[in-house]
């Protein structure tokens, strides 16, 4: 905001006068070894005006100049101008601010000013230098404050999309399954309570256990094998069901629910519409961070053109990789009455 100089520039401010400080003294002291008091008396003495002038111009007088301003033509005719008056300043009160410190003793050049002209002229040609170096400066550290500030607003729209994914989730599996489990209460009324019993704890992980960004992996298998077994009690034995999973490392971190859309989407939109033999099988393999899941279950074939009609939860497993990872690969399709679904993640590869 123009008029406000922010707390995160007073680094870039320290910074310039350090570099004047060091290049002053350093530019002194070849051609008058010994005197590094004097030296450093006389630059701080410059560099107080140079830095402070020029703070007031790029900080205040500038953003004030172009802001608010609708006309490119006006806008660079008053930056053109204040330019101008920024030179007079600058090299009429850099020399009245040399003759202060002469006046007072304090400040002991060893150059001889001359008069007032010559000496305003110089410093007017310094002026020139001095511009661009505070502009180069400023332009640079706003370029790479306003890419690290765009980042930091990317990373958190992500993260709420993110949230709002997998809190997506969570109804998304409860309307389902308590739709299975009154499909169960019409023809398997016995084992209705045993159902809740399993799902009471499938709500109980994802209460207490997915509000972390990742969770080990044991735990969402864990969650796979409570969801399968629900499964297995509304369809008893008319369903092969087979889960196999080769984990080289089970403290490895993966998101919490990323893996149980597949597997339900086996079941809600595979085998519940399926005829004859129906079967899941889930293989679940984890090697050297490398992820591979891969979920093939009977369906009824689609005529020919016609294409799988998705849930709620595929789309949203696309986008939560699309956010999560660099590297994956989710693939989605159906030969003759066999669909299958293939997860490939390479988990280095986190954005």
């Amino acid at each position: 905001m123009a008029g406000r100089f922010k707390k995160d520039r007073f680094i870039l401010y320290l910074v310039i006068t350090f570099a004047y400080l060091f290049l002053w003294i350093h530019t002194d002291l070849a051609a008058n070894p010994g005197k590094v008091t004097v030296s450093l008396i006389n630059n701080f003495w410059q560099v107080i005006y140079v830095v402070g002038l020029n703070l007031v111009y790029f900080e205040f007088i500038l953003p004030s100049v172009t802001s608010g301003r609708t006309n490119r033509a006006v806008t660079v005719l008053l930056i053109l101008c204040s330019l101008i008056v920024y030179l007079i300043v600058f090299a009429t009160g850099l020399t009245a601010w040399e003759y202060l410190g002469i006046f007072i003793t304090f400040y002991d050049p060893f150059r001889q000013l001359g008069n007032w002209s010559a000496a305003t002229s110089g410093n007017f040609r310094f002026g020139l230098s001095s511009f661009v170096v505070f502009a180069v400066f400023k332009l640079f550290f706003d370029y790479t404050r306003f890419r690290y500030e765009g980042q930091k607003l990317y990373l958190e729209k992500n993260q709420a999309e993110l949230v709002f994914l997998k809190a997506q989730i969570n109804p998304h599996f409860l309307f389902n399954t308590l739709n299975n489990i009154y499909s169960l209460s019409q023809f398997e009324p016995q084992l209705v309570s045993e159902s809740i019993l399993r799902l009471s704890k499938l709500l109980r992980y994802m209460l207490y256990e997915t509000s972390s960004e990742f969770i080990n992996v044991d735990k969402e298998i864990k969650i796979l094998n409570d969801y399968i077994d629900l499964e297995k009690l509304r369809y008893s034995e008319t369903v092969t069901i087979d889960f196999k999973y080769d984990i080289e490392d089970f403290s490895e971190m993966i998101p919490p629910l990323l893996l149980i859309p597949l597997v339900e989407n086996a079941f809600k939109h595979g085998v519940s519409e399926s005829r004859g033999k129906r079967f899941v099988n889930v293989e679940f393999v984890m090697q050297k961070r490398k992820l591979y899941f891969v979920v093939k279950n009977s369906s009824e074939a689609t005529p020919d053109g016609e294409k799988s009609k998705e849930n709620i939860g595929l789309p949203n497993l696309r986008r939560r990789l699309k956010l999560l990872y660099k590297e994956f690969d989710l693939f989605t399709g159906q030969k003759d009455s066999i669909f299958t679904a293939v997860l490939q993640i390479n988990l280095s590869s986190y954005v």
